[in-house]
């Protein structure tokens, strides 16, 4: 249940709920807070998704003849976890599929994940679906890759000592399909760091990366089945979200050096990328995937227009604006944010901060939005003026300097034009 009641009067509180951090559950205890875009975004990219899925009035209509990977992309903060929740929560039904849905950003330490990783994290999460659900499906693959990764006395006495895991030999049944659901629950703290059980399970997949997916995949044909026959899903569905955090090296390693490997997996999945990644030509993933697409932005128009409404919505829905606006100031937070909603709740948190919770005049949320403005023009060396002074209808999102504007918000793309973001009015001459 949230700890809020919405929207929020109190100034502390709304603070909180307009930090960028903040997630609440849109489609959970939270879902008074969301607001549905596909009216002024549209809703091809959620239609072409479902179309690649074979998902059509509810139902999966067919098995694909091959196991479907399909890479998504768009500007941070654009709603691509939103939507990505959205789409879980629509198809996983036992008339369309088992839905998994993996967050990077919440479950893992992506800051020392190492490529290795996102294969445990996919077996682990499989593992707890099959008791979450109660699948009855074979364990004997998952008791082999336990005994594979788990397997020494290093291993197990750590796992005792430091993390309060037992999966020894000594546990009922030995080393088996309940260790890797014990080892899930304290998977972050394990793979955060370089110890004897994140080594010894990181090398025997570096070993033979194959060999571990065949397994995980000889898995997953009895699971499929298992799912089909007690009402849980057609098929099964992988959706990893977050993978932008990934370093370079993780990134470079999955989606460029070593596509087959993801590829070789015997899921559908659905996994985002970085938009900067996305439109690199020599390691764009489209290069290796079949299917690729983008969330858009969504393109403001001026006060009263649709989409000008609706991201008004998004901060009304979440605070009381009377109370901490005057008029004009959220009309102006709108049309800065550039139709990203991240930035415009990292405006509107500017403005809360810098009138500390009383009522923002427009002037006040002027000088926010400028050091906003002048935090991103910090970020741009001499070659992104260079690149920017040529025009924007000269510019490629293949070119590295208009990509690294594209990750940083500096460069904002609306279906096929790039726009200069709106904080950075008064700061850069805009080069149309």
């Amino acid at each position: 249940m949230s700890v809020y009641q919405f929207p929020v009067i109190d100034k502390f509180q709304a603070r909180a709920v307009t930090e960028p951090s903040f997630e609440p559950e849109l489609f959970g205890d939270d879902q008074q807070l969301y607001v549905d875009l596909d009216q002024v975004r549209g809703s091809e990219f959620q239609d072409d998704i479902l179309f690649t899925l074979a998902v059509e009035d509810g139902r999966l209509m067919e098995l694909p003849n091959d196991y479907i990977k399909i890479i998504c992309s768009g500007h941070r903060g654009c709603g691509k976890t939103t939507e990505l929740k959205r789409l879980h929560t629509y198809l996983n039904h036992p008339d369309r599929y088992l839905s998994i849905f993996l967050s990077i950003e919440e479950e893992m330490e992506y800051g020392s994940l190492q490529p290795e990783d996102i294969f445990v994290w996919i077996l682990l999460k499989l593992v707890s679906a099959i008791e979450e659900y109660d699948i009855p499906a074979s364990r004997t693959q998952f008791n082999e890759l336990a005994r594979q990764f788990l397997s020494s006395q290093t291993v197990e006495q750590e796992l005792k000592d430091n993390f309060g895991v037992e999966v020894g030999a000594e546990t009922e049944g030995g080393i088996n399909f309940f260790s890797l659901f014990k080892l899930k629950t304290k998977a972050k703290a394990v793979f955060s760091t370089n110890n004897a059980t994140s080594t010894k399970i990181r090398e025997e997949i570096r070993k033979n990366p194959l060999a571990i997916i065949n397994r995980i995949n000889a898995a997953l044909v009895d699971m499929r089945q298992a799912v089909a026959e007690a009402g849980l899903g057609q098929d099964v569905l992988f959706i990893i979200d977050g993978s932008e955090k990934l370093r370079f090296q993780v990134y470079e390693y999955l989606f460029i050096q070593n596509p087959n490997l993801l590829q070789t997996l015997a899921l559908n999945m659905i996994m985002a990328v970085p938009i900067d990644s996305y439109y690199k030509i020599e390691a764009g993933p489209g290069l290796n995937f079949s299917h690729s697409l983008i969330i858009p932005m969504i393109k403001l128009a001026g006060p009263g227009n649709p989409a000008d409404e609706c991201f008004k919505e998004v901060i009304e829905r979440r605070i009381a604006t009377d109370l901490f606006f005057e008029s004009g100031v959220l009309d102006e937070c709108v049309r800065r944010s550039g139709g990203c909603v991240r930035q415009l709740l990292r405006i509107v948190n500017a403005v809360i901060r810098k009138a500390r919770g009383g009522r923002a005049s427009l002037e006040v949320a002027q000088a926010a939005i400028r050091a906003l403005g002048s935090d991103m023009n910090q970020l741009l060396t001499t070659k992104h003026i260079d690149t920017l002074n040529l025009g924007l209808h000269k510019l490629r999102p293949g070119d590295a300097e208009v990509r690294e504007m594209l990750f940083q918000l500096v460069l904002l793309k609306y279906n096929g034009h790039l726009r200069l973001n709106p904080l950075l009015e008064g700061i850069i001459p805009i080069f149309e």
